[in-house]
């Protein structure tokens, strides 16, 4: 059969649309907190709001709000298999809701089921949380459903009046872990030295870089290469010295390095406040961080934590941080900057003797 030019034009532009319908993929709703700004809600008093891309099926919906509590390998406690199969470790949800309701709160579905509305009395101030999307988040028209659990850190703002001293933190030595999370991401370790006013809870603070150890001969159980370093949490590892910490306990395996061009230190002064869930809300006054090498520099940095003391005695920071602008030899990065911010106490006997204390008033 012999097709005239005209024709032949004619089903080729029709397999091309063919296969580009066929190609199109319709992408599954979207999640974001309404109002958040750099991970931070302005007013813990409002309704929390979940604005979705697109209408969702309100069954579907499986939502929580957690404690930001992770493990050193990042998870969160429902995350990892427990010691008994039978008995798996569970989340403790702030507010949860599925398609059985609601619990530790009301909510409802508005602007025609595109947003949920969370209303919760007492989610915690300066502590880090975390929204959590379970899979199988869906719409009614046709798109693909998630297929796997989201996380969406978040924090509530705190101003603190700088009238009333805290009884939870107090003056002494701390480790920070901050995961920068943009426009570039990276990690600080910070050693860190508060004096805290206990009638005001202001505070001056100093932060200063934290190195690991090259100290080679405290792995007992294996031994490392040069070019390694010793890792003796969670385990007795080789490690490149650039590898991230998971958690503010590994602070053994790190030293004060507060020296040019790679170490570095900066004072900052803010405030804390007891809350009235046993917590004491902990914010910093912008600083600017400046490396030489890499030649990295923050401006702006600020953090907002909550710190509660365990049964163990020690006091224990979750928290963000964030940065007006991020610079890279000299040239600005997209975006401002935001993080997650974890922090614990440590002992006199466990502080390095070096930890540089902040400038006197």
């Amino acid at each position: 059969m012999h097709l005239s030019p005209r024709k032949t034009l004619s089903l080729l532009a029709l397999a091309a649309l063919g296969v580009a319908c066929a190609g199109r993929y319709d992408a599954p709703p979207r999640v974001d907190i309404a109002g958040l700004q750099d991970g931070v809600l302005s007013d813990v008093s409002a309704p929390l709001v979940l604005r979705f891309s697109k209408r969702v099926k309100p069954e579907t919906v499986k939502v929580s709000i957690v404690k930001l509590e992770l493990d050193l390998e990042g998870n969160l406690a429902d995350e990892v298999a427990g010691p008994d199969p039978a008995n798996p470790p569970q989340l403790a949800p702030l507010f949860a809701h599925d398609d059985s309701g609601d619990r530790f709160g009301t909510s409802a579905f508005i602007d025609d089921n595109r947003a949920l509305e969370i209303r919760r009395l007492g989610f915690p101030i300066g502590t880090k949380l975390a929204l959590i999307v379970e899979p199988g988040l869906a719409t009614d028209d046709g798109a693909a459903a998630t297929v796997a659990r989201r996380r969406i850190p978040f924090a509530y703002n705190f101003k603190c009046k700088g009238t009333k001293g805290p009884g939870v933190l107090t003056s002494g030595s701390y480790f920070f872990v901050l995961d920068v999370e943009s426009p570039v991401g990276t990690q600080l370790q910070l050693f860190t030295t508060l004096e805290v006013d206990p009638v005001t809870g202001l505070f001056r603070g100093q932060f200063t870089n934290a190195d690991r150890s090259l100290d080679r001969s405290r792995c007992r159980t294996v031994s490392c290469a040069a070019v390694d370093a010793c890792r003796t949490l969670p385990r007795e590892e080789c490690v490149a010295p650039s590898l991230r910490a998971g958690g503010p306990d590994e602070f053994p395996d790190y030293v004060v390095n507060n020296t040019p061009p790679t170490g570095y230190s900066f004072s900052v002064t803010g405030c804390a406040e007891d809350q009235g869930d046993g917590s004491s809300a902990f914010v910093t006054a912008p600083a600017d961080v400046v490396v030489q090498q890499p030649a990295v520099s923050v401006t702006g940095l600020a953090m907002i934590a909550a710190f509660t003391k365990g049964t163990d005695g020690v006091l224990r920071a979750t928290g963000g941080a964030t940065g007006d602008k991020v610079l890279l030899a000299g040239n600005p990065l997209n975006g401002s900057a935001k993080g997650t911010a974890r922090g614990r106490s440590l002992t006199p006997e466990q502080a390095p003797k070096d930890i540089p204390k902040p400038p006197a008033k």
